[in-house]
């Protein structure tokens, strides 16, 4: 199971740190193989439950934003008509 979780993860692994991984290698030593797969599976699924959300986080405001346009271009178009009409 060790080798595996790392090869499941093995592209996020590769961008942690060297502090990251001498953490990984210590809980190995201190929890035992199955628990510093899971702390690190943990570490992964974290990191890109963060990603996730800033990306739907952005895709909220970009959604407000048209919204907004969209409202003001109204506004616009409504004051243009009652304002200019002759």
């Amino acid at each position: 199971m060790h080798s595996a979780l790392f090869t499941r993860f093995e592209p996020e692994l590769r961008r942690l740190t060297d502090f990251n991984f001498c953490r990984v290698k210590m809980r190995t030593v201190l929890y035992g193989k199955k628990a510093a797969n899971l702390y690190t599976q943990a570490f992964v699924q974290n990191t890109q439950a963060r990603a996730l959300y800033q990306e739907s986080e952005d895709t909220y405001y970009r959604a407000n934003d048209a919204a907004s346009y969209d409202d003001w271009r109204r506004a616009r178009h409504q004051w243009d008509y009652f304002y200019n009409r002759h």
